[in-house]
């Protein structure tokens, strides 16, 4: 009996790979990230799939990592730890730094050659997960004097859900896979920090982002 069984599973298997097909996309390259009035741009990396549901329809998912980059210098002010140290309350100078970690996904249009061959433009939705790691440089103090007033320390992260509009073009060659260069445009709908001023001028709910690289098809 268990042998029977094994052989039927193994036709069965047989059959299905012989009727079915899939394939899967991985893709990767450069990406550049401007905030609107915001200072930048960050430079990045992104990595990503593509999956074909027919030769006009995809989904896709992309994970980009954007360095981090400086913004305008800030005052901060330390305080002393004695209230009879003097100066009590000093001016010092900081610059804030953020990079920007997104985990997108949604849907592309294709029109043209279509996913697999030539030359073709693309365009859909999608949604957006960002996580900004903020850090605060300060000028030197004598911390066995001073510490930092609360509303000075930029140091902590933000966590922002959105959601965006996206279009690119690429080309397709059975032998050199597929070359793409594609743009999104998203709005932060919600934005949660870890404290209220670590908001500061580097961070905006509207970001621009763009990507260039390469995808490989994978066919089973």
């Amino acid at each position: 009996m268990v042998g029977v069984m094994r052989k039927a599973i193994f036709i069965l298997a047989l059959l299905l790979s012989n009727t079915l097909s899939a394939q899967i996309s991985i893709n990767g390259g450069g990406s550049m990230l401007v905030g609107f009035k915001t200072p930048g741009p960050w430079g990045g990396l992104h990595i990503g799939l593509e999956v074909p549901r027919d030769d006009a329809v995809s989904i896709y998912g992309r994970f980009t990592h954007h360095f981090r980059s400086s913004g305008d210098s800030l005052d901060a002010f330390i305080i002393a730890k004695d209230p009879i140290t003097s100066p009590y309350i000093q001016t010092i100078g900081s610059s804030p730094s953020m990079d920007y970690n997104i985990l997108e996904g949604g849907t592309r249009y294709y029109l043209g050659n279509g996913f697999d061959y030539g030359f073709a433009a693309y365009g859909g939705s999608c949604i957006m997960l960002v996580f900004n790691s903020v850090k605060g440089k300060y000028d030197g103090f004598d911390e066995n004097l001073y510490e930092l007033d609360d509303l000075s320390r930029y140091n902590g992260s933000i966590f922002s859900l959105g959601f965006g509009l996206g279009g690119g073009v690429k080309y397709s060659t059975g032998r050199l896979g597929t070359f793409y260069f594609d743009l999104n445009l998203a709005y932060m709908i919600f934005a949660q920090g870890s404290s209220d001023n670590i908001y500061g001028d580097l961070y905006n709910p509207l970001i621009f982002n763009f990507n260039i690289g390469y995808r490989k098809d994978i066919l089973w």
